[in-house]
């Protein structure tokens, strides 16, 4: 679900080209699942790739199948089991209670 229907905003340029791109993909992957599990004109849906979720991992959209989060996915808080911005918490803690004064400078330039 994108994060602006999620949160209520208007979605962003981002959010669209996103969500186009999230669609097209998910549509080429339903049509090409279609085509490799077609037996006498039905579809069977008999391997754990007819039931998955379309993520983004390093940059790639991976489809993983619903049996495989079953290993990393921690159900009763709708969370991953290793979350990747943990190791920030230290850097953080220090940033959150840091005091830091700005001064603005100027300097004056010849246009030539």
């Amino acid at each position: 679900v994108l994060g602006h229907m999620q949160q209520g905003g208007t979605p962003t340029p981002f959010d669209r080209n996103i969500g186009t791109k999230q669609g097209v993909k998910a549509s080429k992957w339903l049509l090409d699942q279609m085509k490799d599990h077609m037996v006498d004109g039905k579809v069977l849906c008999t391997s754990k790739e007819s039931s998955t979720v379309m993520g983004l991992l390093d940059k790639r959209y991976l489809f993983t199948p619903v049996e495989d989060l079953v290993e990393t996915t921690d159900f009763e808080h709708r969370i991953p089991k290793k979350q990747w911005w943990l190791k920030l918490r230290p850097l953080l803690r220090i940033l959150a209670h840091h005091y830091a004064e700005y001064i603005a400078e100027s300097q004056t330039v010849q246009s030539s």
